[in-house]
């Protein structure tokens, strides 16, 4: 049996499968882009092709389950919260994957690389918090407001 996009929201493997799989298929080409580009081996960007892709593969299933928990009514301020925090470490992890790339390509220094982490991170990361958090509640509560809380098509 074909697993379909549409039973996405009842099957977290089904989630996995589809958002995993276009993910995955969308660094595939940006990896052979860049090795074109850069001349770079398959072995030098291995590592930053696998720093870029495990947070997706770690947030995945967190939006699955942050979805799930909003058609079971969990309240809508808790929900922003973990929406929120989600974001952060999501941003703050591709902030250090990009960063570990530039280092591993040798595109930067590990001086450079720690200034632009600092730089980036400490800023970006509570940004991320708070315009999640912000656009989740207000996406939430307007779902529930209406009463149904589910307004996709089946």
């Amino acid at each position: 049996m074909m697993p379909s996009i549409s039973r996405s929201r009842e099957s977290l493997w089904v989630w996995l499968f589809w958002t995993l799989g276009v993910y995955l298929a969308l660094e595939l080409g940006f990896f052979f882009i860049t090795d074109l580009l850069l001349k770079k081996t398959v072995t030098e960007l291995v590592g930053p092709y696998l720093a870029i892709a495990v947070p997706w593969i770690v947030f995945a299933p967190i939006i699955w389950w942050l979805r799930r928990s909003e058609e079971a009514r969990v309240l809508p301020a808790r929900l922003a919260r973990i929406w929120g925090l989600s974001m952060a470490f999501f941003g703050g992890a591709e902030i250090a994957a990009i960063l570990y790339s530039g280092l591993r390509l040798r595109f930067m220094t590990l001086t450079d690389d720690l200034v632009a982490s600092v730089l980036f991170l400490l800023p970006s990361v509570p940004i991320l918090y708070f315009v999640m958090y912000y656009q989740a509640l207000r996406h939430i509560s307007a779902r529930v407001s209406i009463g149904n809380g589910d307004h996709r098509p089946k």
